[in-house]
């Protein structure tokens, strides 16, 4: 755990930009005295909106000049030409440097993989990094992998996907003892592609992961596992169904049409309960993921995050740095090997 915290913090990335990394940087400074931020991106740009905070905030705030910014139209092989002195790659630099603990963007996940990979590697036997949170469930948290990063995967991939998960959400969590799935669109043993089939043949075999079978997506939120693996089509595709189910209520007025005091009274009593479950489910207070598998803590924050949703995901990058996330994955991986 680092004894003062810094990150590394992309201003350009995402729909919002500045307009909502800024105000979230203030705020995290706000409610962490000790720690520092570095902020990348353009002067001219960055100045006028911290001109709006106070000055001991923006002492612990230093700028580091970067013009070239990744767009969000950005190709992989594009930002390894043309992106290599952009904000998103001087703050990785930071992280590969030892400048910083971490570093969290809103920006575009491909280059971002790309780039995470050019400048800090990847973990002794991963071939392909990850992107996983963890989700709220009924019993607490499920880690969920990958969510994104990568579209076709062996099975080997998924089952390092699993051993990265695990170490991921015992740093989250502490447990040690946790159940690993895999997403499938059954739960019955011949059910999907051969290369699930195939994973879950390496998982059922590896002493070392808990392997409870496999799961359809409903029951990433059940409780009854601790960490779902799959690739980034299945994984982008659940998660994102789940949260337009939450933003759906969140839109939908809750309305009272029963008739007579005692009705009314329970009426009014579920409506409570239901915007305060509404409230701690909301998406934003869940956003930031880690990308698991590369030399360094690096947290992908939804690319159209709001202040707060990207001030979530610097706290997520402050979970995995004072978790030493990255070196746990480490170590995970040698114990894998022997």
């Amino acid at each position: 755990m680092p004894s003062q915290l810094r990150l590394a913090v992309d201003a350009m990335g995402g729909d919002l930009g500045p307009r909502s990394v800024v105000p979230a940087c203030a705020r995290f400074l706000q409610r962490f005295p000790p720690a520092e931020l570095q902020l990348y991106g353009p002067p001219t740009k960055l100045r006028p909106l911290m001109g709006a905070y106070a000055p001991e905030l923006t002492r612990r705030l230093r700028l580091v000049h970067c013009e070239q910014v990744v767009t969000q139209h950005c190709s992989p092989v594009q930002a390894l030409r043309r992106g290599r002195e952009s904000s998103m790659a001087e703050a990785l630099r930071a992280v590969g440097s030892g400048e910083a603990d971490a570093m969290v963007t809103s920006g575009n996940t491909g280059a971002l993989l790309a780039l995470s990979r050019n400048i800090l590697g990847t973990l002794d036997g991963i071939r392909r990094p990850a992107l996983g949170k963890s989700v709220p469930s009924q019993n607490g948290s499920c880690f969920l992998l990958d969510l994104g990063a990568n579209i076709d995967c062996s099975a080997e991939d998924l089952q390092n996907f699993a051993r990265m998960g695990i170490e991921a959400q015992r740093a989250h969590t502490g447990q040690q003892q946790l159940r690993v799935a895999l997403l499938n669109i059954g739960a019955e043993a011949g059910k999907g592609p051969g290369e699930i089939r195939r994973a879950g043949e390496l998982l059922e075999a590896d002493p070392q992961i808990n392997y409870a079978g496999f799961v359809e997506g409903h029951d990433i939120f059940t409780g009854d596992v601790d960490v779902v693996v799959c690739d980034g089509l299945m994984g982008n595709v659940a998660i994102k169904a789940a949260e337009g189910v939450i933003r759906l209520i969140g839109h939908k007025p809750f309305t009272l049409e029963a008739t007579g005091p005692v009705k009314r009274f329970f009426g009014q009593l579920a409506i409570n309960l239901l915007r305060k479950w509404r409230t701690n489910v909301e998406p934003s207070r869940y956003n930031g993921a880690s990308f698991l598998g590369v030399k360094g803590n690096v947290v992908k924050s939804h690319g159209g995050a709001s202040s707060e949703a990207f001030y979530r995901a610097m706290i997520t990058a402050k979970e995995c740095a004072e978790a030493n996330l990255a070196d746990r994955l480490v170590s995970a991986m040698v114990r894998a090997r022997d």
